[in-house]
Order: structure tokens, then sequence, then C-alpha cells
């Protein structure tokens, strides 16, 4: 009768702490991976929040910019009041229907 033969392994302990080394390494980086594409589309500062963060800049920015440009044409608006007689005096009849002394005024009506 014939023996059995039992054919050893050719993988030393050495070799299985390197395997379990590399795949801890692996499965670490495996998990770093998930956690930044988790944090990328789902996080607090995700892709989809930064877009519309942008968007409500864009909006708030073109609101300054109409803001500053009805200032500034109040500003001159100001500056006319002040220094300018014959604007004060269009005002004053348009607006208000005033008239100065001595003036015959005369009402056109549609």
């Amino acid at each position: 009768m014939c023996k059995p033969r039992i054919i050893s392994s050719s993988i030393s302990t050495g070799q299985i702490n390197v395997n379990k080394r590399l795949f801890f390494f692996v499965s670490l980086v495996i998990i770093a991976i998930i956690a930044m594409a988790y944090q990328v589309f789902f996080g607090k500062n995700s892709l989809s929040q930064q877009r519309h963060t942008a968007h409500e800049i864009s909006v708030y920015q073109a609101k300054i910019d109409s803001l500053e440009k009805l200032i500034e044409l109040r500003n001159l608006r100001i500056e006319r009041l002040k220094n300018d007689s014959l604007y004060k005096a269009e005002i004053l009849r348009t607006r208000y229907g005033m008239s100065q002394k001595d003036e015959k005024v005369f009402q056109l009506v549609k």
C-alpha cells in the first residue's frame, strides 16, 4: 500500500503576515476613498451645495449692482436739487402744481 503524500505549503508565515498587512492597508485606503467621496457628494460642503451657494452669490451681486446704480442716480438728483434752480422749479411745477408769484397758470383739459 501506498502512503498518502502530504503536500507542504510553500507559503511561509512571513508571507502570510505581509499579505495581511497589504489587505489591511488596501482596506484602509478603500474606506478613506469612500469617506472622501461621501463628503464630496453628500457632505456639508458638497458639490451641489457649492453650486447653490455660487448661484446665491451671483444673485446677491446682481442686487448689489442694481442698488449701486440706484444710489448713484439718487446722489445725482440730490446734487441737481442743491445746485440747479431750474430743476427745482420744474419739480415744483410738475409734481406739486406750484407757480411763481404773479404768474398765470393755464391748465389744459383733455
